[in-house]
This record gives structure tokens, C-alpha cells and sequence, in this order.
């Protein structure tokens, strides 16, 4: 029992590890959230805890850009709701890795389910699929304690959001116009997408995105991009089966 709670520790910490190079490009992004927030007049307490609840940063960006421009409540919850349409396929994804677990987890690591936190996991479980495959005495819901390893990434990533929406919302007024924070956002999905081409998956999820996003440029709206989003997940997930078909 206490070689499965230090087996579970070190999970979590490898999790907190290596998400934590991605703060890099988080933190500018929250603070910009905080920043906008207040610019759209949404109150400080409101907003942070949107990003405790929501918890989906590129939303809850664009939620509070779209109030500032006086949108109504349909335009906004359409706009959120295909942003945020990517998550399914997320959990798609990452379903028979944690099928075998209890409900509870399962709703946890549901919550912390994000781009960040699951480029960071989904690797780590695929690397290791591969593995057991060879080694399937390890395989066993007792041994497999990677789902510790995603909470301690979607854990790091859920408190350097509540911190870096806190900075936003305190300090935002105070940091000067010429430093641009903007470019956080292109960074950090540059940043996963480093991370998800060392895979088979996430090469063919990134070809096909990016076709889809030239094929789809004329779409009002930016619905472009949620086309060639929707696209390059399932290319990636329909790698992941066939390769696991030709183990």
C-alpha cells in the first residue's frame, strides 16, 4: 500500500513537471483575460471565478471580447459552444485510458481536461500503451497509475490560470500597453504543437487541421477554424485506432 501511494506521488509530480513549461505561455494568456474582463466590465470576482468554474481559457477570452462588442447571449454561448467543441473529441480520445476508473476520477480528470493538460497526457499515455503491450502483467487498473500523472498536469495548469487570472485582474491596469501580452496566446499553441508532433497522431492531426483551415478560410464567422479543429482530432484519433490495429 505505501509503494502504491509513492508510485501514485511520483506520478503526480512527473504530471506537475512537465506541465509546467507551459505556464510560460499561460500565464501572459490569463492575464490578458483578467485584463479584458475589467475592460468589458465584468467584476473582479465574477471573472475569477468564471476561470475557478469554466476553467477554458480561449472561451472565456472570447466571451468577455464579445461583451465588450455588445453581443447578445446567443451569439455568445453558439460562439463558446463550438470553441469548446474540441473537448469532445479531447475525451474521446483519452476514454480508454481511463475508462477503468471510478466515476469520481473520471469527472475529475474531466474537469481538468484541457489543450494543455492533454497534450501533456495523452502522450504519456500513449508512450507507455506501447509498452505494456509488451508487458501485460502491468496493465492492471491496480499498476496503472497514470491517471495521477494527468491530474498533477491538469492541476498545474488549473492553479497557474487562477494565478495568472488574479495577476490580470489586480495588476492589469498597471502594466504598460507597449508590452504586448497578446503574443501569449499564438505561444502556448505553439507550444502543444511542438509537443503533439512527436506522435504519428498529432502529425496527421496537424495536416489535416491545416489544410482544413485553408479550405475553410472563406467561412464567416472564423467557423474555419472550428471546421479544420474538429477535422485534425479526428485524423488524430482515427491514427491512434489504426495504429493500435496494426500492433
Amino acid at each position: 500500500m505505501a509503494h502504491t501511494g509513492t508510485s501514485a506521488r511520483r506520478e503526480f509530480l512527473a504530471g506537475c513537471r512537465d506541465e509546467a513549461p507551459l505556464l510560460l505561455g499561460v500565464a501572459p494568456f490569463g492575464m490578458i483575460y483578467g485584463i479584458a474582463a475589467l475592460a468589458a466590465g465584468v467584476p473582479a470576482w465574477l471573472a475569477q471565478l468564471a476561470s475557478a468554474i469554466v476553467f477554458a481559457g480561449a472561451a472565456q477570452l472570447v466571451i468577455v471580447q464579445m461583451l465588450a462588442a455588445g453581443a447578445g447571449f446567443i451569439p455568445i454561448a453558439l460562439t463558446s459552444g463550438l470553441l469548446n467543441l474540441r473537448h469532445v473529441l479531447y475525451s474521446a480520445s483519452m476514454a480508454e485510458y481511463v475508462r477503468h476508473l471510478p466515476r469520481r476520477w473520471r469527472l475529475l480528470l474531466a474537469y481538468v481536461l484541457t489543450d494543455e493538460a492533454y497534450a501533456v497526457a495523452v502522450l504519456r499515455y500513449q508512450q507507455r500503451h506501447a509498452a505494456a503491450a509488451d508487458h501485460a502483467e502491468h496493465t492492471n487498473a491496480t499498476a496503472d497509475l497514470r491517471h495521477w500523472y494527468f491530474l498533477g498536469a491538469g492541476f498545474t495548469l488549473w492553479a497557474g490560470w487562477q494565478l495568472s487570472t488574479a495577476a490580470g485582474l489586480l495588476f492589469g491596469t498597471t502594466i504598460p500597453p507597449e508590452w504586448e501580452l497578446d503574443f501569449a496566446v499564438p505561444l502556448t499553441f505553439i507550444a502543444l504543437l511542438t509537443l503533439l508532433l512527436r506522435e504519428r497522431a498529432g502529425q496527421a492531426a496537424a495536416l489535416v487541421a491545416g489544410l482544413g483551415a485553408l479550405a475553410f478560410a472563406a467561412l464567416p464567422y472564423k467557423l474555419g477554424l472550428v471546421a479544420a479543429i474538429v477535422l485534425g482530432l479526428a485524423a488524430g484519433a482515427w491514427t491512434v485506432r489504426r495504429l493500435e490495429q496494426a500492433r
